[in-house]
């Protein structure tokens, strides 16, 4: 039992040291918002221009994963466009290929923005572990909050009939009332980035 909880201490280490130990004034640092990505059809789209004028929603994300497939509808609800807070889909590794995320994102009815982030570049910058994660921050690049988009996911392969706590609607309403969310960060449960 003993190996178990230094195994889990030793998993969750990168994440406590991007969240900073509790820093909630870490920003997403600029020279990321300069790297230019491909988007699914392959155009090469600047990250920073994507932004939106409050914030920036940004969501690791898999094809294959079925957590992501299982968030789906909720991706869906996102605009290409957003006004306040624009959503953008990161599909990290190269082996993803982009056909892929096209299907995904016909299947499912996603219209946001979605990049391949295949070195891993944004994925690596944000810390991000999983798929899906959620990252969202404010106009100036700050973390407003991080991780599970809801307490769906209870840990791999065990999941609720139904969420309870839904983190990233929370944060976003916060945003939206010039407020930060009660919870900054949650550990988020998917399936692991394939980024080294």
């Amino acid at each position: 039992m003993l190996r178990g909880c230094a195994g889990a201490v030793v998993r969750m280490l990168p994440w406590l040291v991007a969240m900073g130990c509790g820093n909630a004034d870490h920003a997403l640092s600029t020279s990321v918002w300069d790297l230019r990505l491909p988007d699914a059809e392959g155009k090469e789209v600047r990250l920073g221009d994507l932004r939106g004028k409050q914030g920036t929603l940004l969501l690791v994300l898999s094809p294959d994963c079925p957590m992501c497939m299982n968030y789906a509808g909720l991706l869906a609800e996102f605009p290409a466009q957003g006004e306040a807070v624009q959503a953008i889909g990161l599909f990290p590794t190269e082996f993803i290929p982009t056909d892929s995320v096209r299907a995904f994102a016909r299947r499912y009815g996603i219209g946001m923005p979605l990049l391949m982030d295949t070195n891993c570049a944004v994925v690596n910058a944000l810390n991000a572990t999983v798929t899906p994660e959620a990252f969202l921050v404010d106009a100036e690049g700050r973390y407003v909050y991080r991780g599970a988009i809801d307490d769906w996911a209870v840990r791999a392969g065990r999941k609720k009939v139904k969420a309870t706590r839904h983190y990233l609607q929370d944060a976003l309403a916060a945003m939206r009332n010039g407020e930060l969310p009660e919870q900054r960060a949650v550990q988020a449960v998917g399936c692991v980035l394939e980024c080294e």
